[in-house]
């Protein structure tokens, strides 16, 4: 089967809209500096970036709603509008073990550092520790915070204590992983569907008969079922066939199982597609059994780990969920909640949007010169920052 096309299509862009999301022009927050805390800390104008917003027509309490979505610039507080005014906020997150946290944190303190707020910054120490993360929820309410950028470690589990910050007079922001609760006041949560649709619209626009399977994460996960959606619905009515969708932890040894389970079911296969240790690891197997450029090789998420194989074309493209640019639209948010500044456009849940990153394994569509790391990593060296005063 021709894979022709996997290797002459232009470059695009998807969004949950299916409309080009712009690259990061107009962001100054200091991506371009040899020392990124150093140059963010002094340079103090506002960014800008393109962003989903999503009015949520099924109930705010719901961490992954539905509702009415549009893709806008999001722009930055002014340093201006805070100057003078004595903010401080907690953030809070399950761990700081892998990039994606570590890029939180980065882009919490460098936001942090550049509206001049004060910020502290907890880790719960891994997924498994709800009773820490409750009780650092209510260390910051003790503390007398303004507002709580939670990064959950469960969707459910901190309703109760997230109630009584509420009535505490705290602002909750919902910052990154979603949590099932009404007492949040604003949400910067990524929808995974649009990192399947992006993949999946990409696809789709190659015109091929291609055979897909599909390898999204662990079961049961609401990321990785919600990206399983967005592809799904994205190649409804294309050439492209989901021929298999095996579940998985995103962990070495099981992706390598499933891939070679999958190719040995269906040597057929054209596209693997999956979690970014997917890809890793369908690139070792594809190498070992002659399938470099003949087997199409996608993630759902971009990392640091996947940069190399998309430089060398073995892995073709991925999408980058700007998750730097997540973390200061979450400190933007908890500011905006705690002085009463209205929300952008009005609207209370919103992410950066997902861009495309493809490299020399997709041909024409190679943008990856246009990638900024700094948009979804932490500058090489980057040491977690605990306290912004």
């Amino acid at each position: 089967m021709s894979k022709s096309a996997l290797l002459r299509r232009g470059v695009r862009v998807f969004s949950i809209l299916a409309v080009t999301a712009l690259a990061l022009t107009g962001c100054t927050s200091g991506n371009d500096a040899t020392d990124e805390s150093d140059a963010s800390a002094k340079n103090t104008e506002p960014w800008t970036i393109d962003a989903v917003f999503v009015t949520c027509d099924s109930g705010e309490e719901l961490a992954m709603c539905e509702g009415t979505s549009e893709v806008a610039p999001y722009n930055a507080l002014p340093v201006e509008e805070v100057e003078g005014k004595d903010v401080e906020v907690c953030v809070l997150v399950p761990h700081v073990a892998d990039p994606v946290w570590l890029g939180i944190n980065y882009g919490v303190v460098t936001e942090a550092e550049r509206l001049g707020v004060k910020m502290q910054f907890n880790d719960a120490g891994g997924y498994a520790n709800i009773a820490e993360q409750n009780s650092q929820v209510e260390d910051c309410v003790s503390q007398g915070v303004d507002a709580i950028v939670v990064g959950a470690v469960s969707a459910d589990a901190l309703d109760p204590v997230l109630a009584i910050a509420q009535d505490a007079g705290v602002k909750v922001i919902d910052g990154g992983n979603g949590i099932n609760s009404s007492h949040v006041d604003a949400r910067a949560v990524l929808d995974y569907y649009q990192m399947g649709q992006a993949i999946g619209e990409h696809l789709a626009s190659l015109g091929e008969e291609l055979k897909v399977a599909l390898l999204p994460g662990p079961a049961g996960a609401g990321w990785s079922e919600r990206s399983v959606v967005g592809f799904k619905d994205a190649i409804a009515g294309s050439s492209i066939s989901l021929a298999d969708v095996r579940y998985g932890d995103p962990v070495k040894e099981v992706q390598t199982g499933l891939v070679e389970d999958t190719l040995a079911a269906d040597p057929d296969i054209d596209v693997i597609v999956g979690t970014a240790v997917t890809a890793e690891v369908a690139a070792i197997v594809a190498e070992e059994r002659g399938l470099t450029g003949k087997l199409g090789i996608y993630s759902t998420y971009i990392s640091p780990t996947l940069t190399p194989l998309l430089e060398g074309g073995q892995v073709a493209c991925a999408p980058n969920d700007q998750g730097v640019y997540l973390a200061r639209t979450q400190i933007d948010l908890a500011v905006r909640a705690a002085l009463g500044i209205p929300f952008e456009r009005g609207i209370n849940r919103v992410a950066p949007a997902p861009v495309l990153v493809c490299g020399s394994g997709a041909g024409d569509a190679d943008n990856l010169a246009d990638f900024d790391p700094t948009s979804v990593f932490a500058p090489e060296g980057w040491k977690p920052v605990a306290d912004v005063n």
